[in-house]
C-alpha cells in the first residue's frame, strides 16, 4: 500500500510539474532563445532545465536507432493531425463531385510544388512562365528552367511509385531525377557522397552553419532511415506513428545527412510526398508544401537548425511543417468554394449562348475561361477533349468567329485565348 501510494503520489506532482511549465510558457514550444524573454538572465540556464525535464516526461522517441531523435506531441501538433485526417474527406468529395476539376487541381498542385521547391534552392523564373513551360511541355531553355522541369518530372515518379519500399537506390533516383543537367558535376547525380568537403552557411552571414555526417557514415544512416520508412509494412509493426510525423522526419533527416552533394531539399520534400501519398494520404495531392515554405523560408531554417540544437528535438520542425500544411490546406477550403461559384458562373454564362453547335464547344470555352490570357493550340485541345485535331480545330474557329476566342497565328500554328471584351462583358 505504501508503495502504490508513494507512486500516485509521484505521478500527481509530475502531472502538476508539467501543467506549471505548460503554463509559464503560454503554450508554446520555445527555445531557449526565445525563453531569454521570458525570464530574467540570472534565471534562464535553471528555467530552460525546468522546462526540458517538463517535455522529456511526455516525449516520444523516434525509432531511429543511429540518433537519439525526440518529439513531443503538443495540442498544437494534435489539432493539426486530425484536422488533416478530417480533410482527407473533403478531398474525396471533390473528387467525387468533380473528377475533371480535381484532376486540374492535383495538375496545378504538382506545378505549384515543382516550381516553389526549385525556386527555394534558387531557381529564378517566374511562377507564370515556369507554368507555361510545364503545360505546355516546352523544352527548358536554362538551367533554372530544368530545375523546375525536373521537380515535376520527380512529383510524377512518386506518384507513379508509392506502392515499393524505401530503398537507398529509389532515393538516389530521385536526387537524380531532380539534378538531370543542372549539376557542375553530372557525376555527382544519383549518388551519395563520397568526401566530407560539404556544410552548410548562413546565406545572410555566410558563417557555416551545419557539418553534416561524415560520408562513411551514410550508407548506414540511409540504410536504418529506409528500415524506419518501411517498418510499418513489416509483420511486426511497431508502435504507431502518424504518417505525417514519420513522413516529417524522413524529410529532416535527408537534410541532416545531407547525403548527396546537391538536391537534399528537393529530395527531402519529395521523399516527404512519397511517404505521406503511399499511406493514403491522398490529401496531400492537393497540397503544395514548398509553397507555402516558400512564404516563409527563414523559418523553415530556422526550425532545422532548433532541431539540431536541441538535442534533436524534432517538435520544432514538426510544428513548422504542419503549420505550412494548415496554410496549405486553407488554400484548398477556399479553392473548392471558389471552384464552386466560378465553375457555376461560366457553365451558367455559357450554358445561355444559343449559338454554339455543341455541347463540347460549350465545356472548351468554359475550360479557356479558367486560364484567362492563356493561350491553347488546337493540339492542346484536341487531347484534353478526346478528339481529332479537325474536329478541335472545327469547334475553336467557330467559337473565334462568334466572337468568343482571339486566334494568333505563330508561323503556320494557330493558337487561341479568351476575347477579354467578351469575358468582361459577360461579367466573367
Amino acid at each position: 500500500m505504501a508503495g502504490k501510494k508513494k507512486q500516485e503520489v509521484s505521478q500527481t506532482f509530475f502531472a502538476e510539474f508539467k501543467q506549471n511549465a505548460d503554463k509559464f510558457i503560454g503554450g508554446k514550444y520555445l527555445t531557449k532563445d526565445e525563453l531569454k524573454y521570458r525570464v530574467n538572465r540570472e534565471d534562464l540556464d535553471q528555467a530552460w532545465e525546468i522546462l526540458k525535464i517538463a517535455r522529456s516526461l511526455s516525449a516520444s522517441v523516434l525509432p531511429y536507432e543511429p540518433l537519439k531523435i525526440s518529439y513531443v506531441l503538443t495540442p498544437e501538433i494534435y489539432e493539426s493531425l486530425h484536422l488533416c485526417d478530417q480533410d482527407l474527406a473533403n478531398v474525396l468529395r471533390l473528387t467525387e463531385q468533380s473528377a475533371s476539376a480535381a484532376t486540374d487541381y492535383v495538375s496545378e498542385i504538382l506545378s505549384d510544388e515543382a516550381i516553389s521547391s526549385s525556386q527555394l534552392e534558387g531557381a529564378v523564373t517566374t511562377a507564370v512562365v515556369a507554368r507555361e513551360i510545364l503545360r505546355k511541355k516546352k523544352e527548358p531553355q536554362n538551367k533554372d528552367e530544368r530545375m523546375i522541369v525536373n521537380n515535376h518530372l520527380a512529383m510524377q515518379f512518386i506518384r507513379e511509385n508509392t506502392d515499393v519500399a524505401l530503398t537507398p537506390e529509389f532515393i538516389c533516383k530521385i536526387q537524380e531525377i531532380v539534378t538531370k543537367d543542372t549539376l557542375d558535376e553530372p557525376e555527382y547525380s544519383g549518388v551519395f557522397r563520397t568526401t566530407d568537403d560539404v556544410w552548410l552557411r548562413d546565406l545572410r552571414t555566410d558563417e557555416e552553419v551545419y557539418h553534416p555526417p561524415k560520408a562513411a557514415e551514410i550508407p548506414r544512416l540511409i540504410s536504418a532511415l529506409c528500415d524506419f520508412a518501411n517498418a510499418d509494412k513489416n509483420v511486426d509493426k511497431p508502435r504507431f506513428i502518424h504518417p505525417m510525423i514519420v513522413g516529417i522526419a524522413l524529410h529532416f533527416l535527408i537534410g541532416y545527412i545531407h547525403p548527396f552533394y546537391d538536391g537534399n531539399g528537393r529530395t527531402a520534400r519529395a521523399l516527404f510526398y512519397w511517404y505521406v501519398l503511399s499511406r493514403e494520404y491522398r490529401l496531400f495531392e492537393y497540397i503544395p508544401i514548398s509553397k507555402m515554405i516558400k512564404q516563409s523560408p527563414g523559418k523553415y531554417r530556422d526550425a532545422y537548425v532548433a532541431t539540431e540544437n536541441d538535442d534533436l528535438d524534432l517538435t520544432y520542425f514538426i510544428l513548422y511543417n504542419l503549420s505550412c500544411v494548415d496554410k496549405a490546406r486553407k488554400a484548398l477550403h477556399e479553392h473548392i468554394e471558389n471552384l464552386k461559384s466560378q465553375k457555376s458562373a461560366s457553365a451558367a454564362k455559357v450554358a445561355e449562348l444559343s449559338d454554339l453547335k455543341n455541347i463540347r464547344q460549350g465545356n472548351i470555352l468554359t475550360y479557356m475561361l479558367e486560364y484567362k490570357g492563356e493561350e491553347f493550340g488546337i493540339d492542346e485541345v484536341a487531347k484534353r477533349f478526346g478528339v481529332t485535331y479537325q474536329t478541335a480545330r472545327t469547334d475553336l474557329m467557330h467559337l473565334h468567329a462568334r466572337g468568343y476566342l482571339w486566334m494568333r497565328k505563330r508561323g503556320k500554328a494557330q493558337y487561341y485565348s479568351v476575347n477579354s471584351e467578351w469575358r468582361e462583358n459577360a461579367g466573367l
